[in-house]
This record gives C-alpha cells, sequence and structure tokens, in this order.
C-alpha cells in the first residue's frame, strides 16, 4: 500500500506541473506573448503528456474510491510550495479524523492539486494562503483563502475545468476574487460511507 502511495504522490505531482506549464501557456496566448503556431506545439506536447499521466493514474487506481483528504492536501501544499514562483506563506488548518472522500486518491488529488496552481500561480511574493479541512454535515470540505494574489481578469474562466471536474465527482467548487486581492476558494466532496467499502 505505502509503494502504491507513492507512486500517486509522484504522478499527482507531475500532473500537477504539467497542468501549470499549461495554464502558463494559454495564459501567455491570451496576452499575446507567444507565436500561435509555436504556442501550439507546447500546449499539444503538455496534453499528450497530461493523457498520458491521467491514464496512468486510471490503471494505477482504478479500484480504489476512496481518499485521505488531509494525506492529499499534506503533499500537494508540499509540491506547490517548492514548485511556486515566488515566496508564499502556508498555514494549514487540517480537521483530524475527517472521514475519507468518495473518490480515488488520484482524482481528489487532481482536484486539490488544480485549486492550489489556481491560488499559486498568481500569488506575489510574500502571499498568505491559509489551507483548511472540515467536515459539513455528509460532505469534506477543502477550503483555499490568499491574500496577495494578483488580479486575474481570467480567474473563473481558468478555474472552469476544475468546476466541472468536480461536479462530475458530485461535489460542488466556488471561487471567487476581489480588486484587493484575495482569493477564495472552496470544493466540496461527498464523505465515503460505509457503504461505499468493497
Amino acid at each position: 500500500m505505502a509503494h502504491r502511495e507513492t507512486e500517486l504522490d509522484r504522478i499527482t505531482t507531475l500532473l500537477g506541473q504539467c497542468l501549470g506549464r499549461i495554464d502558463e501557456q494559454a495564459f501567455r496566448l491570451q496576452r499575446g506573448d507567444d507565436e500561435p503556431d509555436w504556442a501550439g506545439d507546447v500546449l499539444e506536447q503538455e496534453a499528450a503528456t497530461l493523457q498520458e499521466l491521467v491514464s496512468t493514474l486510471v490503471a494505477a487506481h482504478a479500484s480504489t474510491d476512496r481518499a485521505d483528504l488531509n494525506r492529499v492536501v499534506d503533499h500537494a501544499v508540499r509540491d506547490s510550495v517548492a514548485e511556486a514562483k515566488a515566496p508564499v506563506a502556508v498555514r494549514q488548518r487540517l480537521a483530524p479524523a475527517l472521514p475519507e472522500v468518495a473518490c480515488s486518491p488520484g482524482q481528489l488529488g487532481f482536484a486539490v492539486q488544480r485549486a492550489l496552481l489556481l491560488a499559486f500561480g498568481r500569488a506575489d511574493a510574500g502571499s498568505d494562503v491559509v489551507v483548511t479541512t472540515r467536515r459539513e454535515g455528509e460532505s469534506v470540505l477543502f477550503e483555499l483563502e490568499c491574500s496577495g494574489h494578483r488580479r486575474d481578469r481570467h480567474l473563473r474562466e481558468r478555474a472552469a475545468t476544475l468546476c466541472e471536474f468536480v461536479a462530475g465527482l458530485q461535489g460542488n467548487c466556488q471561487i471567487d476574487g476581489d480588486e484587493q486581492g484575495h482569493l477564495l476558494l472552496a470544493i466540496e466532496l461527498p464523505a465515503a460511507t460505509v457503504a461505499d467499502e468493497r
């Protein structure tokens, strides 16, 4: 089991890095920083890498339908801090004894990594990020609050794929930003129940 978790963590990290490069290239293309033909080649290569990583995740964890949110968040935060373009202060408020989430570790890792990329990708040096996990009724929540965040006019568009992905897991994703550089993001997913066990 420990080997499978280590492999999942490695694949999730690679997946997050790939998504970050795709997001950055798309943003540069929107601003007109790159030639469309060259940027298209880069995006095509990254999309192929992304497809390979997703296939690997699905194959490796097809039988796993429960995930530990705190473990996934802790790993994803460490990776995101290491990859951040600017020094960022992160505080974690992880609720103890959370029920597992009713999705695979790979799916949960993808959602958390993507949420962190949205925050860290536009964070300025000295930004303060608070990551919280908690239970609310029959749901488990991942919440991210960031101050010192550069204003991003395309934030909702960039978050659309994450919101769609979370909806596919029977969850809900909300994201909001303001003119003062505050970013709020919340992912709500159903908690696994005894009936979910195989």
